[in-house]
């Protein structure tokens, strides 16, 4: 029998981690500072939570707690650089419906919208 990977797993979210940002930086992505002076505060960039949304659709998660437990498990890979504890449930869930364009649409949609238009912008991004 084949040996199998999964299908999300780490190298593959280290590799698509940086090409991701690699992505944002060509496209001149802002990289806005959630620091309470309009709305809550907020450390964590927010192109995590928008790689955290792209990472809930590859592997079909629709639920709020399922994406969190998918961040726990992967957390070292994803928040590496970044000093921080791991995001909380609550706080994802808050910064994943703010990513909305409209509040009753979830999150899954949102980021499949956009991941259909990637390939077109990603033949730009140098491949490493």
């Amino acid at each position: 029998m084949a040996n199998t990977v999964s299908k999300l797993n780490p190298e593959w979210i280290t590799e698509t981690r940086q090409y991701f940002l690699d992505f944002l930086e060509l496209t001149n992505f802002p990289h806005p500072a959630r620091d309470g002076t309009r709305g809550s505060s907020f450390d964590y960039p927010e192109w995590l939570i928008m790689f955290i949304a792209v990472m809930s659709v590859k592997c079909r998660e629709k639920t709020y707690l399922g994406i969190h437990r998918m961040v726990e498990k992967y957390w070292l890979v994803l928040g590496k650089e970044l000093d921080l504890p791991v995001i909380s449930e609550s706080q994802l869930r808050a910064r994943l419906k703010k990513n909305l364009p409209y509040a009753w649409k979830t999150s899954r949609f949102h980021i499949s919208n956009i991941s259909s238009r990637i390939p077109q912008l990603a033949r730009q991004v140098p491949i490493r």
